[in-house]
């Protein structure tokens, strides 16, 4: 896993309501990471396709919208 801790993962998941042990924390922090990381990646290639090395805060908007449209 990555830097952010399994606390974090299972406040969010009480913040919804729903009670999770340790290994449904897990899985959910595994899961976030997985689809950061598409994210992340997308930002960067269209931060490249703008001829730039540096993502901006566009690029991320953009990477968000297409995922939640896949």
């Amino acid at each position: 896993m990555g830097e952010l801790s399994i606390l974090a993962f299972k406040r969010i998941l009480r913040d919804t309501g729903a009670r999770a042990s340790e290994g449904a924390a897990k899985e959910f922090a595994r899961a976030v990471e997985e689809i950061a990381r598409e994210i992340a990646e997308r930002s960067k290639t269209l931060a490249g396709h703008a001829k730039r090395q540096t993502v901006k805060e566009e690029d991320i908007r953009l990477a968000v919208k297409e995922w939640r449209s896949r």
